[in-house]
């Protein structure tokens, strides 16, 4: 389970000073953050995937165990204010902790996809409803085995410790394209050819980001922003009404309460984006490359062509594959500067 490392943070506080009563801020690079406390680096918080210090001037609003800075749980919902420093740490002037509760609307959701889950177990194959409404397997589901180990692995080290990894299941399909899906319920699953043409760092930061989908909730998030409802979604609906097969059924309809087709997501920009965020955050602290983001980025452009957002990997209103790697060239420069070097993979 990925855990804050503190040896190559200690680089970076040395270099800060962030032993001194304050630090000289550039006050016209605020920045505002609404995410979750992943996990603590000494005083500092990481939220959103991205290092905060608070200081004495600091503002602080908690709710719930969070009485102060330093007693936020992991997992607690973060939203900070602040001015991001030249080597991409944030000053926070102020933070507002609180309990992350359930929801109806969250409880829906995750009552669907455990729906849609036990579908797509029992008939052992991923299906949903084509564009004529016949029903279409996206491939055998594998549910042990060599294949299934090494997903596992890699999401246990990505993992943030206020996830516990027995609520977590892996999933291998038997599909040559290059895809995968975290659900809201923590079931994830992974396309055979994704693993077949991909490293484990590679892996890795595809999961990171999907794993950010479900520990940052945005299909609940989005729900709530009543912007859940996609084409995509609309689409099987539709085709639901004509597959005969009830498992085959149910897993399309709960899909469509989702607001997704099986491997495609009605994410918007934002979520997109903070799940690239996140996403490398957890490739980090997991002690994978996180730097091979913009390469990867580029295989994916090479491989299916800088398509429509309908047609893009992930299928969320997110930039093309080549702008996606020019972002994500200015992230890592921006959130992971030289003195947050990657430590060495765990074993």
């Amino acid at each position: 389970m990925a855990r804050c490392r503190s040896a190559a943070w200690m680089a970076v506080g040395l270099t800060l000073g962030l032993g001194s009563a304050s630090i000289a801020a550039d006050k016209t690079d605020k920045v505002k953050l609404d995410g979750y406390l992943d996990c603590k680096k000494g005083e500092d918080l990481i939220v959103d995937g991205q290092r905060v210090h608070p200081d004495s001037k600091t503002k602080f609003q908690g709710g719930g165990k969070a009485t102060s800075v330093a007693t936020i749980p992991v997992g607690y919902q973060v939203k900070v204010k602040g001015v991001r420093q030249p080597a991409g740490l944030i000053l926070a002037t102020e933070i507002e902790a609180s309990r992350n509760g359930v929801s109806n609307t969250e409880k829906e959701i995750l009552a669907g996809s455990d729906q849609a889950e036990k579908a797509w177990v029992g008939a052992g194959a991923i299906v949903e409803p084509g564009p004529d409404g016949k029903e279409q397997s996206m491939g055998k589901l594998i549910t042990s085995g060599p294949q299934v180990d090494r997903c596992r692995a890699i999401v246990d080290k990505l993992l943030p410790e206020y996830v516990d990894p027995k609520k977590v299941r892996v999933y291998v399909v038997e599909n040559p394209e290059w895809n995968a899906m975290a659900m809201p319920n923590f079931s994830i699953y992974v396309f055979s050819g994704l693993m077949a043409d991909l490293d484990d760092n590679e892996m890795a930061i595809v999961l990171g980001h999907e794993l950010t989908h479900a520990t940052y909730e945005h299909s609940r998030r989005q729900a709530t922003k009543s912007q859940y409802t996609s084409i995509a979604g609309q689409a099987a609906m539709l085709g639901s009404e004509y597959v005969k097969n009830p498992l085959a059924k149910g897993a399309a309809q709960q899909a469509t309460k989702l607001g997704v087709t099986t491997f495609g997501n009605a994410f918007s920009r934002e979520y997109e984006d903070q799940a690239d965020r996140v996403g490398l955050r957890y490739v980090f602290e997991g002690g994978y490359d996180y730097t091979k983001g913009p390469a990867l980025w580029r295989r994916f452009a090479a491989k299916y062509g800088d398509q429509s957002k309908i047609e893009n990997f992930f299928f969320g209103d997110h930039s093309l594959s080549m702008k996606r790697a020019a972002a994500l060239e200015k992230l890592i420069a921006t959130y992971h500067p030289e003195t947050d070097t990657v430590p060495a993979e765990k074993k």
